[in-house]
């Protein structure tokens, strides 16, 4: 905390690396994506969208955007809010439940509040952990990719900052409102059970990882006749590596960086891009730093990222800490996002490299994960353009990517109206 708390402060006087002088202005082009299952990432792209089209409509209405940009936060965030819920049932916990063929379905209630509901239990414990666990997932993705666009030379639509920052707090509040599991008989026990009852997702988490490791019926825990076991030292010890992992996704400069830099550029100035400030260390080089967390179906996983901006793309590394409870493994991965093949070519290429925690939910997986993604970006002309993905990755949880071993793939089409 005291080394974190520094880079905070002074992030505050960071300065973005100059654009360049062929660069685009303006809105940045929509983008409409399919992706096979979970299909967080391309669907959280397409959710990002929509907050810049609506946000794009409002500030329309007689120039009111260009006429008086402080306003624009009185639409962007509650648009975003809403658009959240889309994210967090359609592409998180829809994402998982299509993944595993149990037929998800949503509803939408006008006090902000939302909910998925399924054809079919899931098939076994570890499903209905990734089910639990999947709103946050996508919620955390979505936001990853927003603070990766807002590093590029040209950054990102302003008004995707709000949607972004309540996106990468999905996962820190919604831990911090689930009660301690606590003692049989206890205050915090019963709250813990209401909540269970009421379809928390943590609370399910929990209950889930119990019922894999005691060899419960994923059944039961789903239609809620499943017993806690609230003597299980276990399960209050992974809810603290929950919280654990809410504080780190919280401690993210990049974020803190990305919102100063939103009301500075787009709310004060006007500005409809934005860029995100960055620790300038070189001419056309400046880096910062993020963190991220995930729940995953057997472990916690807690990232630190470092970012160096560049005027070519976005070149990215991360150090991953996976805790099981029980055994603490770590992952590393690198990649760029955004490289510049030309004006109207652009491309990404990711790999991740992982040791699987040994953990008491299950047999053991491979001890080594890894994963690789290549993303190319096609301009043909200057109002719309093409997009696609392709991935290949081994069994095991990396998030917003499938549970299971094999290829991946993504597609989609960009327009500038």
């Amino acid at each position: 905390m005291k080394h974190i708390l520094p880079f905070l402060l002074s992030s505050l006087l960071l300065t973005p690396l100059p654009a360049l002088a062929q660069e685009t202005t303006g809105w940045e082009p929509l983008f409409l994506g399919w992706e096979s299952e979970p299909a967080m990432d391309l669907g959280g792209r397409t959710v990002v969208s929509l907050q810049s089209l609506i946000s794009r409509g409002i500030a329309g209405i007689r120039d009111m955007g260009e006429r008086h940009p402080a306003v624009a936060p009185a639409w962007e965030f509650p648009v975003g809010a809403v658009l959240l819920l889309v994210q967090h049932e359609v592409d998180g916990h829809g994402g998982r439940g299509r993944e595993f063929g149990l037929g998800p379905s949503y509803g939408f209630g006008y006090d902000l509040s939302a909910y998925t509901t399924t054809d079919r239990p899931p098939g076994t414990n570890e499903e209905g952990s990734l089910l639990a666990a999947g709103g946050t997932e996508a919620t955390g993705v979505m936001a990853h990719r927003v603070l990766l666009d807002l590093l590029r030379p040209d950054g990102a639509d302003g008004a995707k900052v709000p949607l972004a920052m309540i996106a990468k707090l999905d996962l820190t509040l919604y831990i911090a409102s689930t009660a301690r599991p606590g003692r049989p008989g206890s205050g915090d026990a019963d709250d813990f059970l209401e909540q269970l009852e009421e379809g928390n997702d943590i609370a399910y988490w929990l209950a889930s990882r119990q019922s894999q490791r005691l060899g419960g019926d994923p059944a039961d825990v789903w239609f809620g006749l499943y017993e806690v076991d609230l003597d299980d030292p276990l399960l209050e010890r992974t809810w603290e590596d929950a919280r654990a992992t809410a504080l780190w996704n919280l401690l993210d400069p990049s974020l803190v960086t990305a919102v100063v830099a939103y009301f500075r550029e787009h709310v004060l100035r006007g500005e409809e891009r934005v860029r995100m400030p960055v620790l300038r260390i070189a001419e056309g080089l400046g880096l910062t730093l993020g963190t991220r967390g995930a729940l995953g179906p057997r472990e916690v996983s807690r990232f630190l990222d470092l970012y160096a901006a560049t005027r070519q793309g976005v070149f990215t590394g991360y150090v991953r800490d996976l805790d099981s409870t029980f055994d603490r493994t770590y992952g590393l991965g690198a990649g760029v996002h955004g490289l510049r093949l030309g004006g109207r070519l652009d491309f990404g290429v990711f790999v991740d490299a992982w040791e699987e925690p040994d953990a008491r939910e299950g047999e053991p997986r491979d001890a080594s994960g890894w994963n690789a993604t290549v993303e190319l970006n096609v301009r043909p002309h200057s109002r719309w353009g093409f997009a696609s993905k392709l991935g290949v990755k081994s069994e095991g949880f990396l998030p917003g990517l499938p549970l299971a071993d094999g290829a991946y793939v993504g597609l989609g089409a960009t327009f500038n109206p």
